[in-house]
């Protein structure tokens, strides 16, 4: 359940990247941001990497700089206004995420249905540089293909909501749960906020996946995640189940909170998610 904690630990020690290009990419990365500046520093970024990916030799170092781009172009869909644009990026960093899945054996359009003795296989074969880099890739290919779907409508995406599901359920069967702030618990439980209870929506399973990621990642000492997303979707969800001051309370801690207590490599992504808990509880009351 928590290799990816102690292997993040370790390739935190060393560095990411021996590409100089790749380095770049990631300083460029770093400056990322939901505004006009941010989003050309995340162009310059893609395209950097698409440079480094050209220059590197090392297979492995190939994935981990694919997995980066994958994590740019998606940010870039969730940073511009036009819809066009939002899809066209989401459905390429499915694609990306495809060919890293594809490279470590793994057939990407079917990943979503490995069974456990599959992913046990895998388990047995890959090592664990591998294993952090597949869970990556499913990672980033369902959260792309869930902002897809959520951009093109329930009624004709609705039919990808099971590979959405398998993807984060295959990255907690490989034991990776923890990937991203406990991002595959978060994702089940916003999807399962989104959908209208006729289309499979569940509220009450939403706050269990959501409490989850919540709960596993708490800053020490406090009530609220290090992932600010954590936190502004599990009040969502207590609100709409109808306890409004919980949900407020819990928001005013999350707004009050140390921004330095908050995920480190994420500040881009907490700035955005306290925006947005300042305008519910706006809304709120």
């Amino acid at each position: 359940m928590h290799k990816f904690l102690v292997l993040s630990i370790f390739l935190l020690s060393v560095p990411v990247f021996s590409n100089t290009l790749a380095q770049q990419a990631e300083l460029a990365f770093a400056q990322r941001d939901y505004n006009p500046e941010g989003v050309v520093k995340v162009r310059e970024a893609i395209e950097l990497y698409e440079q480094a990916l050209a220059a590197e030799v090392d297979t492995i170092q190939q994935l981990v700089i694919l997995n980066a781009q994958t994590s740019a172009v998606y940010f870039l869909g969730s940073a511009v206004t036009p819809v066009e644009e939002k899809k066209a990026a989401h459905e390429k960093a499915m694609k990306l995420a495809d060919q890293v899945i594809d490279a470590l054996g793994v057939n990407s359009s079917k990943a979503y249905e490995l069974t456990q003795s599959q992913v046990n296989d895998l388990l047995n074969k890959l090592s664990d540089e591998q294993e952090l880099i597949l869970a990556e890739a499913l990672y980033s290919k369902g959260i792309s293909l869930a902002q897809w779907g959520s951009l093109n409508g329930i009624s004709s995406s609705i039919g990808k909501l099971p590979e959405v599901l398998g993807l984060m359920e295959r990255i907690d069967w490989l034991g990776y749960a923890s990937l991203h702030e406990y991002g595959p618990y978060r994702t089940i439980g916003r999807i399962n906020f989104m959908l209208p209870k006729l289309f499979g929506g569940d509220l009450e399973k939403s706050e269990d996946f959501l409490k989850r990621a919540t709960q596993n990642t708490l800053v020490e000492g406090q009530k609220y995640s290090s992932n600010g997303f954590n936190n502004v979707y599990l009040a969502e969800t207590l609100y709409k189940l109808g306890n409004e001051n919980q949900a407020k309370r819990f928001l005013e801690l999350f707004i009050n909170a140390d921004f330095s207590t908050l995920a480190v490599g994420k500040e881009p992504e907490n700035r955005e998610a306290l925006r947005l808990a300042r305008n519910l509880l706006d809304n709120w009351n």
